[in-house]
C-alpha cells in the first residue's frame, strides 16, 4: 500500500490511445480521466500512443510538474513490438524523477529479463487480465488485477426488435479485416462494422492531419477508382459512427456479432450481445472470456474458418442466454475492482 498522502494531485498520462480514434480506446481514456477527476486529480497533459522517447519533450508539461505519471498499458505491451519497447523506454526515463504507475495493461512475451528493472521500478502495476498478471508474478514482479477500463462506465442502449441480421468487426490484423469485408459483401444479413470513428477528433499535429485526410479520401479511391490503398482504408466502412453512443446503439440491433477486436468483445459483453471471437494479436480476448467464465471453444472461430462464421453466429445467439448471469456478474464486479485500483494509485504514495 501507499504510505503518504499525495499533495500534488496532478498527473501526466502516457500512451493516450484516443489518438487512434477508435471507440474502444476513446472509452478507455475518457473513463481514466473521469475516475481521476472524481478523486480530485487534474491531468496536465498526455503522450499519444505510438510515441517515441524523443517525443516526450514535446508533450511533457513545461510548467507545473505532475505528482504522478499514469501509464495506460492497454494493448501495447506484448511480444516486444516497437510500441512496447518505446513505451517501456519512456517509462524508464520518467521513473528517474517521478512516481510511475502502470494500469490497464496487457503483458505478454516481452523478454521480461530485459525489462525487469523498469518493471520493478513501477510504484504499482495493474494488469487488465489474469494471464498477464500471472506472467509477471511468475517472473517475480508484483502485479495486481482490475478489468479493462471500458467496464468502468459505458453507455447502454435499448434493445430494438431484432431482425435476422449479424455483423463482423474489423481487426488490428489486416488479413482478417479484408476477409471479413469480403465475407460481408457476399453474405446476406451480414454487415461489416469498423471500430474507427468517422472523424479524426484527436490530433497531434501534421501526422494526424494527414491521417484525417486519408481516412476521408482513401476508402473512396479504392471503392470508385480501384486504387490500391493500405488495407486499413481498403476495408473501411462507408458508414462510421462518429461517437461511441451511436456505435453502441448500432451494434444492439444485431442478433450476434463476430468480434475481431478486443474492445468490440468488451462492448458485446457489456451490452449482452451474443458474439463469436476471432483471435487478435495477443491473448487478450481469450483471457477475457476465461475471466468471465465462458468456454473459449464455444464462442470463438478461426480466421481460416470464415465461411463457417454465419453458422457460428447463429449458435452463439442460442448459447448466450446460458451465460447471461456470469456476464452480468463480471460487469458488476469489474467496476468495483477498477474503483479500488484508482483508490490505490491516488490516495497515498508508495514507499
Amino acid at each position: 500500500m501507499l504510505s503518504n498522502t499525495i499533495m500534488n494531485k496532478s498527473y501526466f498520462l502516457l500512451n493516450d490511445t484516443r489518438f487512434d480514434n477508435h471507440h474502444g480506446c476513446l472509452t478507455v481514456i475518457n473513463n481514466l480521466h473521469h475516475a481521476m477527476a472524481d478523486r480530485g486529480w487534474e491531468c496536465l497533459g498526455s503522450l499519444p500512443v505510438s510515441s517515441k522517447p524523443s517525443h516526450l519533450s514535446r508533450f511533457f508539461p513545461k510548467g507545473d510538474k505532475p505528482g504522478l505519471i499514469v501509464v495506460n498499458g492497454e494493448g501495447s505491451l506484448h511480444h516486444s513490438k516497437r510500441n512496447s519497447r518505446n513505451l517501456l523506454a519512456i517509462c524508464a526515463e520518467l521513473q528517474k524523477d517521478y512516481p510511475v504507475v502502470l494500469i490497464n495493461a496487457l503483458w505478454q512475451d516481452n523478454q521480461i529479463e530485459k525489462n525487469i528493472t523498469t518493471l520493478q521500478a513501477f510504484k504499482v502495476i495493474y494488469t487488465r487480465d489474469k494471464r498477464s498478471q500471472k506472467e509477471l508474478l511468475n517472473a517475480g514482479v508484483n502485479a495486481k488485477y482490475a478489468p479493462d477500463l471500458t467496464f468502468y462506465k459505458y453507455p447502454t442502449a435499448e434493445k430494438p426488435t431484432l431482425s435476422n441480421t449479424y455483423a463482423c468487426t474489423d481487426s488490428v490484423i489486416n488479413t482478417w479485416s479484408i476477409k471479413a469485408r469480403q465475407l460481408c459483401d457476399n453474405k446476406k444479413n451480414l454487415d461489416y462494422l469498423t471500430m474507427y470513428t468517422g472523424k479524426i477528433t484527436h490530433k497531434r499535429g501534421l501526422k494526424d492531419q494527414i491521417k484525417s485526410m486519408k481516412n476521408s479520401v482513401y476508402p473512396r479511391l479504392y471503392k470508385y477508382l480501384k486504387i490500391n490503398v493500405p488495407p486499413r482504408y481498403r476495408v473501411a466502412s462507408n458508414e462510421k459512427a462518429e461517437n461511441t453512443d451511436a456505435f453502441i446503439k448500432k451494434i444492439n440491433q444485431y442478433n450476434a456479432i463476430c468480434v475481431a477486436r478486443y474492445h468490440a468483445l468488451c462492448f458485446a459483453l457489456q451490452q449482452n450481445i451474443p458474439f463469436v471471437v476471432i483471435s487478435s494479436n495477443s491473448h487478450k480476448s481469450e483471457a477475457l472470456l476465461e475471466e468471465v467464465g465462458i468456454p473459449v471453444n464455444e464462442f470463438s472461430s478461426k480466421e481460416s474458418d470464415a465461411d463457417l462464421l454465419p453458422e457460428k453466429l447463429i449458435s452463439a445467439a442460442e448459447l448466450t442466454p446460458k451465460y447471461e448471469a456470469q456476464i452480468k456478474l463480471f460487469c458488476s464486479n469489474a467496476k468495483t475492482l477498477i474503483d479500488k485500483m484508482f483508490d490505490d494509485i491516488t490516495e497515498e504514495k508508495h514507499d
